[in-house]
């Protein structure tokens, strides 16, 4: 299917932004990349802050939505759950490697950290959807916890909330880490979530 020409931009622009500094990208930069005009970025975008913006939203905002980043809505247990959660992650992640090409995967992987920094530092209604997310991620982990209990397939009696935040740092402590290397291992990531998930039973 053929992008459409704010598609075409955006992706241009993130790779660009993965690259590069804020500063270093210049709409010059981005007319070459995107194979468009400077009338025609500026049909999409008020400035090349407001592109970042957006390009922002799009790429590190909205993957964050966990509404986006898995397929499954109905979940028949917690160990179903994990495995649907981290092939949201590992689908989400190719989707951006498919964006971003050739460009070493540690490389990519601490420029998006970086890009998440930027979040706080420039925009914070994005800061706040941002965080509206994770929140909502929270709760969904929190959802699931409760029937897991009420099925009886892992024991009564455990902190749930605790329990849902360990769940979501071992995804954002590892992504992190992996970020140092060659990008998150989602092996390991799965690994990792259900080896708390067997303690739990």
């Amino acid at each position: 299917m053929r992008k459409s020409h704010k598609e075409q931009l955006y992706r241009a622009a993130f790779r660009l932004f993965i690259l590069n500094d804020f500063n270093g990208v210049s709409i010059s930069d981005i007319e070459k990349a995107s194979g468009m005009t400077r009338g025609a970025i500026f049909y999409y975008a008020d400035s090349k802050m407001d592109l970042f913006r957006k390009v922002l939203d799009t790429f590190v905002v909205e993957t964050q939505n966990i509404e986006n980043k898995m397929a499954l809505k109905e979940y028949g247990s917690l160990g179903t759950f994990i495995d649907a959660y981290v092939d949201g992650v590992e689908y989400t992640i190719m989707q951006l490697q498919g964006i971003l090409g050739d460009i070493p995967d540690g490389t990519s992987n601490r420029a998006y950290i970086y890009l998440v920094m930027q979040i706080s530092r420039h925009f914070p209604d994005l800061r706040e959807k941002y965080l509206v997310y994770r929140n909502n991620e929270l709760s969904k982990w929190i959802s699931v916890l409760h029937k897991a209990i009420e099925d009886k397939e892992i024991r009564a009696g455990i902190d749930i909330m605790s329990m849902a935040r360990t769940f979501t740092n071992v995804f954002y402590g590892q992504s992190f880490l992996d970020s140092l290397t060659n990008g998150l291992d989602v092996v390991c990531l799965r690994q990792q979530m259900h080896n708390l998930y067997k303690v739990l039973k």
